[in-house]
């Protein structure tokens, strides 16, 4: 167990989720500019919103830092340590979503982890459709394509665009859950469907 957190790199995954959830009240004003190719506006995205992206991709390269076959053939149960490490994951920024809110007074804390979750979620996704490279990309993606194309004119986000919406949006706390649920689903329920189309070899 000791040897599969250190593997995967679980403390520093841990830290970079901390530092960015602590950052988040600080940078709740802030705003990329990235410009929106459909509301003819340039004003960006509130960082805060994009920031969770980077602890997401993060956990899914420290996921994928060993190669798929000693996790295969391992006597361990690979799949609960795996699962675990997202909960793992997912307490902590739920925890201080919610403490940085109160304290700041500040939904945009909630946001931020409502994000997270969504991140998670799509890359695990993809992972299971793609392969575990496309993980982190897809994550890194997510937030620059919904800035690009995800605003309508006036600035107001579509509704398929859940990482912009605010914190009290139940179309994006939906989305975010099922993306989430889906993701760890696809991770520990099926086996990757590039690994199950490979013809068995004698």
């Amino acid at each position: 167990m000791n040897w599969w957190h250190r593997a995967h790199a679980t403390p520093l995954t841990t830290a970079v989720l901390i530092a960015t959830m602590l950052l988040v009240p600080l940078l709740g004003g802030s705003a990329l500019p990235i410009p929106s190719l459909l509301a003819g506006m340039s004003a960006g995205i509130p960082v805060a919103l994009v920031l969770p992206a980077v602890p997401a991709a993060f956990a899914l390269y420290a996921l994928n830092r060993v190669p798929r076959i000693y996790d295969t053939t391992a006597v361990r149960p690979v799949t609960r340590y795996q699962a675990g490490m997202l909960a793992a994951t997912a307490l902590p920024a739920t925890t201080l979503g919610l403490g940085a809110a109160y304290a700041a007074d500040s939904s945009m804390s909630l946001a931020a982890a409502r994000n997270l979750f969504g991140y998670l979620g799509a890359g695990l996704i993809v992972q299971y459709l793609a392969g575990r490279v496309y993980g982190p990309l897809t994550v890194a993606l997510v937030p620059v394509l919904c800035a690009l194309i995800g605003l309508g004119p006036g600035g107001r986000p579509f509704p398929w665009t859940w990482p912009l919406h605010e914190a009290s949006s139940p179309i994006a706390a939906v989305a975010a859950a099922l993306l989430f649920t889906a993701g760890i689903a696809a991770m520990t329920l099926l086996a990757p469907r590039r690994d199950a189309s490979r013809p068995v070899t004698a």
